[in-house]
């Protein structure tokens, strides 16, 4: 009677069933998987992306909290100078001094310049 069981329709009908189920849970995990390993692998890529991007943002702090840079941009923005040091300042030919009489005529307040610039075209 046992032989008859194992070789009956019922059993393999079984049998091809439960290896269908078999194969289709493997196909799902083998996705998983897949879409797993490739989500790691975008991480991965990202991640040194952002080592190198925090590096060269590192270098760039390294370099504005140096001494000579924070020198450099005291001296050409605020005009600082160190002590012992003279300054020599050059001026411009074309722009007319505080002392000529032409550079009393030409300040006009601003609202009269706008008036100008508005109606008389």
């Amino acid at each position: 009677m046992k032989n008859n069981f194992f070789r009956s329709k019922y059993f393999i009908l079984c049998l091809v069933v439960i290896f269908g189920f078999a194969l289709i849970s493997l196909g799902r995990e083998s996705y998983r998987y897949f879409q797993t390993s490739e989500e790691i692998r975008n991480l991965e890529r990202k991640i040194n992306y952002l080592k190198e991007e925090n590096d060269e943002l590192l270098k760039i702090k390294e370099t504005f909290n140096s001494q000579d840079f924070l020198e450099e941009e005291a001296r050409r923005k605020l005009n600082m100078v160190k002590e012992g040091e003279s300054v020599i300042i050059v001026a411009n030919d074309n722009e007319p001094t505080v002392d000529e009489p032409e550079a009393q005529i030409k300040k006009i307040s601003n609202f009269k310049l706008w008036l100008k610039y508005f109606f008389e075209k």
